[in-house]
């Protein structure tokens, strides 16, 4: 089981992805509606700051020397972290959001067949989610709201454990996402949210045996559930 990194299967749709999220951000000024106050000004962008739960659904598919090794698998472990949300209304009920968290360090442990070996490997990413969301009800109101996008997670480091030179990549995948915002009063409110994520990826590696280093590689689904919880503030 070995170096398990962050890779998503969207393939050629990359591209066009990338290129629907820029021309949507182009669109911004022509698109945007002015949200009114009692006080009459405009509260178009948000910020959100909340505690997050990354929790993996983990499957992994290993190959040694380019045979498979039938139950291999490894978990990862769940993260906490701190999230921040960026937003902007196009319309009273469309938004555009950005979504980053801080760096987490996930912990790769051996499972199944390779159960008792131990610690994998180390991977330090970046989660961020892309997200157009359509929210339910008035402004100034209670407002739950629904929506998806994409889930773009940068590698900024791995660390060995049983596996030698573990490699991982940044990856791209699918997403949804919804919650629900409860205002304090017209700035300041609280939030909850839930996303989902698909992912797939790659894994490079090395692994110790009586013969040597022996090469290896893994197909991982890593598949996370995020849940947030925090502050919002309208501006």
């Amino acid at each position: 089981m070995a170096s398990i990194p962050y890779r998503y299967a969207p393939g050629a749709r990359k591209g066009a992805a990338f290129a629907g999220l820029a021309g949507l951000c182009l669109m911004l000024p022509t698109l945007a509606q002015a949200q009114q106050s009692t006080d009459g000004k405009e509260r178009r962008f948000y910020v959100r700051l909340g505690a997050a739960r990354i929790m993996f659904d983990e499957k992994a598919d290993v190959k040694l020397a380019g045979q498979p090794l039938t139950g291999a698998n490894a978990t990862a472990s769940n993260n906490n972290g701190i999230s921040l949300d960026i937003g902007y209304f196009l319309t009273p009920n469309v938004s555009v959001a950005a979504t980053v968290g801080v760096p987490p360090t996930s912990t790769l442990t051996a499972s199944g067949t390779l159960a008792g070996a131990g610690t994998l490997g180390k991977v330090t990413y970046g989660p961020g989610l892309y997200t157009l969301r359509y929210h339910f009800g008035r402004p100034g109101g209670v407002r739950p709201y629904i929506g998806g996008g994409l889930n773009w997670t940068i590698i900024f480091k791995t660390e060995d454990g049983v596996l030698k030179d573990f490699r991982t990549s940044s990856t791209l995948g699918p997403a949804i996402t919804g919650g629900i915002d409860v205002p304090l009063n017209e700035r300041i409110g609280v939030f909850g949210a839930v996303s989902k994520v698909w992912t797939s990826t790659n894994a490079r590696f090395r692994l110790d045996t009586p013969n040597g280093l022996v090469p290896g590689t893994a197909r991982v689904q890593l598949n996370p559930l995020i849940a947030q919880v925090g502050l919002q503030y309208r501006f």
